[in-house]
């Protein structure tokens, strides 16, 4: 059983045996960052070098990524005692198989999530996505980092991240709407103000919650907001919801006309 996890999802972190592993200041624990996205391979200093700074590389960046690589080994143990980081002269590495990532947990945890939603098992897709969704500790993956491989590495994430919180969320509405889960799709349309899934989902909630005209008022602000900053209109699908909020259509035909293909969309 391996004892020693690592975590990208939220600040860069790392335990062995539910004990805190001190990583030393943020450009270690970047670097760090770096070998454990890499995992499995051999990184060399070049690339190191590359994935904490591209072209702002500093003139010492190669005698400061053996500083940083010789910290880490102190705190964490190398090859004398677990294995964990390996030299690979000139390069080093993280054996994936001495240690659990949040990552991998959480992709495919998302995988099994979204396999069951397309076969129709809706209760075991909200399972799923929600265990998914629970091994997440902040926020924005590699919280903090800056260089290049974090910033292209925390996109990727933060948009699975994303995509996976908004089918959650289509699968908990269709449960019963929830004030919680109306005030947290209120933040993030917010935060995500582009993204029209958001904006459906909030509308649909609202419906069902017996706010119809919170749901219109709901629309208006997304056509004014694409009006103003983009120049375009709502897409159909949030036409389409639109005009069957204006004709007071039923809940569970709004259910099933609007919400499952929310649910679905890709």
């Amino acid at each position: 059983m391996r004892t020693t996890s690592l975590r990208l999802l939220g600040a860069i972190d790392m335990t062995r045996e539910g004990r805190q592993i001190h990583l030393g200041p943020a450009r270690e624990r970047e670097c760090f960052g770096a070998l454990v996205v890499r995992r499995g391979t051999p990184v060399m200093v070049e690339q190191l070098i590359a994935d904490l700074w591209g072209d702002a590389a500093p003139d010492s960046a190669v005698n400061v990524i053996h500083t940083y690589i010789s910290r880490l080994r102190r705190r964490i143990g190398g090859d004398g005692e677990d294995g964990l980081m390996r030299s690979l002269r000139p390069g080093y590495t993280i054996d994936p198989a001495s240690v659990s990532l949040d990552v991998e947990d959480f992709e495919r945890d998302r995988r099994t999530g979204l396999a069951a939603l397309w076969t129709g098992d809706l209760d075991q897709a909200r399972h799923s996505l929600e265990a998914a969704l629970g091994h997440w500790t902040g926020t924005t993956a590699l919280h903090g980092a800056t260089g290049p491989l974090a910033v292209q590495e925390r996109r990727r994430l933060d948009e699975l991240h994303l995509d996976t919180l908004e089918t959650a969320m289509a699968l908990r509405l269709r449960e019963g709407t929830r004030r919680d889960t109306l005030a947290e799709l209120s933040t993030l349309v917010r935060k995500h103000p582009f993204r029209e899934r958001l904006w459906i989902l909030l509308m649909l909630g609202l419906a069902g919650a017996d706010r119809r005209g919170e749901a219109l008022i709901a629309y208006h602000d997304l056509r004014a907001l694409l009006k103003e900053d983009l120049g375009i209109g709502p897409s159909q699908r949030a036409q389409h919801l639109f005009y069957d909020l204006l004709s007071d259509r039923p809940g569970d035909e709004l259910w099933t006309e609007h919400l499952t293909l929310t649910v679905r969309q890709r």
